[in-house]
């Protein structure tokens, strides 16, 4: 009896199985099956297709907490601060075709805080490389920032996405060629370090003589920007050495030596290369370690620059002989301080962008024109032709030498990326009037003898 109702049960599942089961998976399961697997394809070609809905100029620093880095913003987006949002450049694009109505991608700016920390730093700039809306990065200000985030713009990304490089300065900063020799689109606004310490160390040792005949230096780097620091220093030793100047200590900022060692070494020029806040530091210390009548000069890197060193170093600063050297002149920075630079760079931006789109039929069909024609048909936009446009009107203004003209003067950008029109201004720090409480920065050419 038991037997015969495991058999029927049996059955019964096998007969369930044969009037349900089968046609619920041909009439079900099959077709949800491809629903799926059909969802997924579309999507993939739908990504495909579909272009961005703006490409993006990323200006990258920590515009946040370094008030110079938000000037130089503000600048490029007409005035507008980075926390009003998103900027409309070019609202058609480069890559339409007029002719026939076709509208490009409209060119917007982004604002990206990187904090100013190295592995924020790293991942943006992985980040960016990879989306499909980067057409150009303005940034990210400081030499060891964008030693990191070079390599990602330049060599990850296919095609390189172009790179303005506003205030840094290190020389080496941009990634050797690859064998094939390909072009590094990177256009550098200021002048070099090794440039800034020939200028620094001949006008010191020009005037060698209002120093009882002899310089003895100490050079103090800033730990804090590396890549700049360190070079900085390095190369001004050199060139103080190449004109019988005599360097006896070399330190960082975050190790000086006792004051009685520096008494003893009889040091009268200091030179630093570091930001403000580190400078003010070290001036303080400076005044508390010499004597009041044999306190040294001071030698100022361009990172030094800032209005607020004047604001709260009033009291320290009035009674030493303080030198800085800037791309800008004194006057200029004064008028507009930072904000110049962003200008300047939004008019090589707009000139080259123009430029893109005059050419962008005849670039793209040199390198593929059954590419070129086949997507004007599906009316398909992507970002990388785009950038290859760009990275090539780039290479080719470099290779003639074009002269680009801006406010704070004319940039010719080299091969390599240098601006062969640049160049160093020495400043020095001054009352505002005799018996005036308030300091500025004046430029040394417009004063009868430096020190004066």
């Amino acid at each position: 009896m038991l037997k015969k109702t495991a058999l029927n049960i049996k059955l019964f599942i096998a007969l369930l199985r044969r009037l349900l089961l089968k046609p619920l998976g041909k009439f079900v399961l099959i077709p949800t099956l491809m629903a799926i697997i059909g969802i997924v394809v579309v999507g993939r070609i739908t990504d495909w297709w579909k272009s961005p809905d703006s490409y993006y100029i990323y200006l990258v620093g920590d515009h946040v907490n370094n008030s110079a880095i938000a000037e130089i913003f503000k600048g490029f987006r007409d005035e507008k601060a980075c926390d009003r949002g998103d900027v409309t450049l070019r609202e058609e694009g480069i890559d339409g075709v007029s002719a026939i109505m076709v509208k490009g991608v409209p060119i917007k700016v982004k604002c990206v805080d990187d904090q100013g920390d190295l592995a924020e730093v790293r991942r943006i700039s992985a980040d960016l490389a990879q989306r499909n809306d980067t057409l150009m990065v303005i940034g990210h200000a400081y030499s060891t920032s964008s030693k990191e985030a070079l390599p990602n713009y330049l060599l990850q990304a296919q095609p390189a996405i172009p790179v303005i490089l506003t205030t840094e300065t290190n020389p080496h900063l941009i990634p050797s060629k690859n064998s094939d020799g390909d072009y590094r689109p990177v256009f550098r606004l200021w002048p070099t370090d090794d440039e800034q310490a020939t200028k620094f160390a001949q006008f010191v040792l020009d005037n060698r003589n209002q120093a009882n005949g002899s310089q003895v230096f100490w050079v103090v780097e800033d730990e804090q920007n590396p890549t700049y620091s360190k070079y900085l220093a390095l190369e001004f030793i050199k060139k103080v050495q190449e004109n019988k100047g005599q360097v006896v200590l070399w330190s960082t900022n975050m190790s000086v030596p006792p004051g009685e060692t520096l008494n003893q070494l009889k040091i009268n020029s200091v030179f630093f290369a570091g930001d403000w806040q580190n400078a003010l530091i070290l001036i303080r210390q400076i005044k508390r370690i010499f004597p009041p009548n044999k306190l040294p000069t001071i030698l100022l890197s361009d990172q030094a620059v800032d209005s607020q060193l004047l604001t709260y170093g009033t009291n320290e600063l009035k009674e030493l002989n303080v030198y800085l050297a800037h791309p800008l002149k004194a006057a200029q920075f004064k008028d507009s301080g930072f904000r110049l630079i962003g200008e300047d760079a939004r008019m090589i931006i707009d000139m080259l962008l123009e430029d893109a789109h005059q050419h962008f039929a005849e670039e793209s069909k040199a390198r593929s024109r059954f590419k070129y024609w086949s997507m004007l048909l599906l009316n398909r936009r992507v970002v990388e032709d785009a950038r290859a446009v760009l990275k090539s009107r780039m290479e080719k203004k470099a290779a003639t030498d074009r002269l680009f003209k801006g406010t704070l003067g004319k940039y010719q950008f080299s091969y390599y990326g240098k601006n062969m029109a640049a160049q160093w201004h020495i400043w020095q720090v001054k009352q505002a009037k005799k018996g005036d409480k308030d300091l500025q920065f004046v430029d040394v050419d417009q004063l009868t003898k430096p020190g004066q």
